[in-house]
């Protein structure tokens, strides 16, 4: 194991920094699905302005992300990734067309499609080769 970058291979059971990443982006899209479902946030901090059906996005996606950093599943990331762009362009096309299919504005579009675009980059991005670091040792 290396200390400096908590990666090791996957049999020792230690998550990569892509796994990390999924599951934190989970647990965004859970906190913003929650703001929809339970207490609302105060007026101060309402920036994001989406209905129960981008909630469930949300919700469901994350859950997704955070199951593909627990399992180091890729194509779990691709998918709620997926999901969350398609999300996003489906926000955009009912904008258009004033129908709203998220229940929101366009800030609805802007959070679904970064959540979606941030599991899409980690999930194909390479993985990251697995080398020691001897910290006792200057860089190269």
């Amino acid at each position: 194991m290396s200390p400096a970058s908590g990666t090791v291979s996957p049999a020792s059971g230690t998550v990569s920094a892509s796994d990390r990443g999924a599951i934190l982006i989970g647990v965004a899209a859970i906190a913003l699905a929650g703001f929809v479902f339970g207490a609302p946030l105060p007026t101060q901090f309402r920036w994001v302005n989406i209905g129960p059906v981008g909630a469930s996005l949300l919700a469901a996606s994350g859950v997704l992300s955070i199951a593909s950093g627990i399992i180091r599943r890729r194509l779990l990331r691709l998918i709620a990734g997926s999901c969350l762009v398609l999300g996003a362009l489906l926000q955009v096309v009912g904008l258009a067309l004033s129908t709203r299919p998220l229940g929101g504005d366009a800030s609805a579009m802007a959070v679904v499609g970064g959540l979606g675009i941030g599991l899409l980059s980690l999930s194909l991005s390479p993985s990251s080769p697995i080398h020691p670091h001897d910290l006792t040792k200057g860089r190269p």
